[in-house]
């Protein structure tokens, strides 16, 4: 398989890359201007350069691949432009599918996320749960109306979607890895009560490369190994790192920190320690089951504390934690 990944130099893009080079498989990545690129190149992988809003250079960059894989995105909690979010996500993923008709590519494989499955307070989703019908913040509905998008080329080219839960592992920068690290140097004194759905990142990418492989076209696949509560998930740092876990404030008053912070954000400049999309998310609970891509994918679960472990080792490696945790 000659694949091309869009989002190749980001978190789950790169993982996915990593993935199909180790299975043998000959990749390229589509990188914007300036991407930092050298790593991949180092272990021959091929760049091309574009942007995913042109889709000439999307049609470009797939000449002579046969496979799409859509990693693509703006992975964020805060991102104070909607309308850059919404272009993003959803005029990047139909330039995507153009360019894989235009280019003859037989075979993408889509990457979401588990917040479109959109369950109800206290359900837990899967594959086949109806949308609640609202959104809960930007980045679910930007995803949501591009899987739409996406479910449009189904009877074209050859489709499956993959759906992770918070991503977790090695590499983990976005909202859970930031609120991890800030924990790990005792930036992050308290918790609120809330609920969310957790996946390795090593599961997403072999997910991602085992559905192309066994072409299970037309199929979607939310990838979950557990389900939650932010206390647990922090009382496992703690032990993990050796820290104090932090104590549990009222979620009212989590909701108002959130609403300050972004306040701040917007005043300097500087990202938000928390987000309301992030409070929304939690306080609603984000519930989802992953058995499907385990029954048909293969996929076996990598247990949450060990991709955490794997994660701290990572922060302390690369310099971005300031005492030793217990499990390095």
């Amino acid at each position: 398989m000659r694949a091309l990944v869009t989002g190749g130099t980001g978190f789950v893009g790169g993982a996915v890359t990593r993935e199909l080079l180790d299975r043998g498989h000959s990749v390229r990545v589509f990188a914007r201007d300036g991407s930092k690129s050298a790593a991949l190149e180092s272990v021959g992988v091929e760049i091309a350069r574009g942007d995913i809003l042109d889709r000439d250079s999307l049609t470009t960059a797939l000449i002579g691949c046969d496979a799409l894989f859509h990693a693509a995105a703006i992975y964020e909690m805060y991102v104070p432009d909607r309308e850059v979010l919404m272009r993003t996500e959803i005029d990047g993923t139909r330039n995507a599918f153009e360019a894989a008709l235009a280019a003859g590519v037989r075979r993408v494989v889509y990457t979401s996320t588990s917040a479109c499955v959109g369950e109800r307070r206290g359900e837990t989703g899967n594959e086949e749960t109806l949308h609640r019908g609202y959104y809960l913040y930007d980045y679910e509905e930007a995803k949501h109306k591009a899987e739409l998008v996406a479910r449009e080329y189904a009877d074209r080219i050859p489709t499956v979607t993959i759906r992770p839960a918070a991503v977790i592992g090695p590499g983990d920068l976005k909202a859970t890895g930031t609120s991890m690290v800030n924990f790990l140097n005792g930036r992050l004194p308290a918790i609120f009560p809330g609920v969310l759905s957790y996946v390795a990142i090593n599961d997403v990418a072999a997910a991602h490369v085992s559905a192309a492989e066994q072409g299970h076209w037309g199929e979607t696949y939310c990838l979950a190994e557990s389900i939650l509560t932010i206390r647990e998930l922090f009382r496992t740092l703690a032990d993990l790192s050796g820290r104090k876990p932090p104590f549990t404030v009222p979620a009212w008053m989590a909701g108002i920190y959130a609403r300050f912070e972004e306040w701040k954000a917007r005043r300097t400049g500087n990202p938000p320690l928390m987000t309301r999309a992030s409070f929304r998310l939690a306080t609603h609970g984000f519930r989802i089951d992953g058995a499907k891509a385990s029954r048909e994918l293969g996929i076996t679960y990598t247990p949450v504390p060990e991709a955490l472990r794997e994660a701290i080792a990572w922060y302390w490696t690369n310099g971005l934690l300031s005492v030793r945790p217990a499990c390095v």
